[in-house]
C-alpha cells in the first residue's frame, strides 16, 4: 500500500482504541527513541531554503512580479516562502516547540518525517543547534540509540511531547521502513 493510501490514526491524551505507537512496531520490527536534544545538521532534505529563495529570484527576475504572482504554478512556493518566514520568527521568539520525527533509514542517511519545514528555518538560525525529536528506526539498528529513551507506548509519547489531556494527535503508519 502507497502511504499517503493508508488510513489515519487519531488518537488523543485520554482515549484511544488501538496505541498508535505499538502500531507504528509493525510486529516488532521497529522501534521510537526520544532526544530531547537531537542533533539535525545529518538529516537530509529534498530541498533547502537556500535553493527555495534562489528558484523564486530567479523567476522573479524572469518574468517579474506581477507574472510571476499571477501564474498558479507559483501559488504554492508562494505560500510556502510566507509560511517559512513567519515560522522563522517565531521560533526565534519560542523557539520548537512541536518535537520532530527523525527516521533512521538504515544506511546512513536520516530524513525528517516531520519538521521538514521546521528543518528549514533553521537553516538561517545557526543559534540553534538541536531540537527535540523522536527517532525512528528498526530492531536491528536499536543498539545505535542505548543512550536515548526508548519510546514504549502513546501515553509516554504524549507525556514526552507535553500534551495537554484534550490534544488529539493524528499518525499515518508506513507500510515499511
Amino acid at each position: 500500500m502507497e502511504y499517503w493510501n493508508n488510513p489515519l490514526l487519531t488518537a488523543k491524551v485520554r482515549g484511544y482504541d488501538l496505541d498508535p505507537v505499538v502500531q507504528s512496531f509493525h510486529n516488532g520490527q521497529h522501534c521510537l527513541f526520544w532526544n530531547p536534544a537531537s542533533k539535525f545538521d545529518n538529516i537530509t532534505t529534498n530541498q533547502k531554503l537556500d535553493d527555495l529563495i534562489k528558484w523564486a529570484n530567479e523567476w522573479l527576475e524572469h518574468d517579474g512580479i506581477d507574472a510571476f504572482r499571477s501564474d498558479p504554478r507559483n501559488h504554492y512556493d508562494i505560500a510556502n516562502l510566507t509560511k517559512l518566514n513567519m515560522w522563522i520568527e517565531d521560533i526565534r521568539k519560542q523557539g520548537i516547540v512541536k518535537p520532530w520525527l527523525i527516521q533512521d533509514l538504515g544506511d546512513g542517511t536520516f530524513i525528517a518525517g516531520t519538521g521538514d519545514s521546521r528543518l528549514r528555518c533553521l537553516e538561517v538560525m545557526p543559534e540553534v543547534t538541536s531540537v527535540p525529536a523522536f527517532v525512528s528506526t528498526s530492531v536491528e539498528r536499536a543498539h545505535l540509540y542505548d543512550s536515548l529513551e526508548p519510546v514504549v507506548n502513546f501515553a509516554q509519547f504524549a507525556s514526552l511531547c507535553q500534551a495537554e489531556p484534550e490534544v488529539e494527535f493524528i499518525f499515518r503508519l508506513t507500510d515499511s521502513f
